[in-house]
């Protein structure tokens, strides 16, 4: 079950890039940890969103952790980013903000319970320029969703024209 709504919502990720994006995008494996629910890895894509200005972007995310326990936790992240960028360097600063969308799960028995919470997430990191390979690092505070601290690393390749 948990993979038919992690492929679902990973599809439905890659098609709710806005046709106002650029034809060059970013799509990898992301890393996550939250000190509350341990491990996470998942899926992350990312494009430029000129139509907003120069330095902004999109960079959504799904990804499953691997609390302790019975319990599952999936999250959806949807954010816009502005780059900063610093004069001949290969590092590019930003700033995100945007939506999460945390749902945990847990089943004992014949006994089933979940919830699902939409919050706000605050946020920044370090893009770093390496070509078409485009690893990112980054830290995200979750607003009353998942109410956490993530750490994130992202390993994205770049394609599109």
């Amino acid at each position: 079950m948990m993979k038919r709504v992690f492929g679902g919502v990973l599809v439905a990720a890659l098609l709710s890039v806005p046709a106002h994006a650029s034809a060059q995008f970013t799509i990898g494996p992301v890393l996550a940890y939250d000190a509350d629910v341990n491990f996470g890895i998942g899926g992350s894509l990312g494009a430029a969103l000129n139509s907003l200005g120069e330095g902004f972007g999109l960079l959504a995310d799904v990804i499953v952790f691997f609390p302790d326990g019975p319990a599952n936790y999936l999250e959806v992240n949807g954010n816009v980013t502005y780059d900063f960028p610093l004069e001949n360097s290969t590092l590019v600063p930003f700033l995100l903000g945007g939506v999460n969308i945390g749902r945990i799960s847990a089943s004992v028995g014949t006994i089933s319970a979940s919830t699902t919470r939409v919050g706000l997430n605050l946020g920044g990191g370090i893009d770093f320029d390496a070509g078409n390979f485009r690893p990112t690092a980054g830290v995200r505070a979750e607003v009353n969703g998942g109410e956490a601290l993530v750490f994130f690393v992202t390993l994205p390749f770049q394609t599109g024209s």
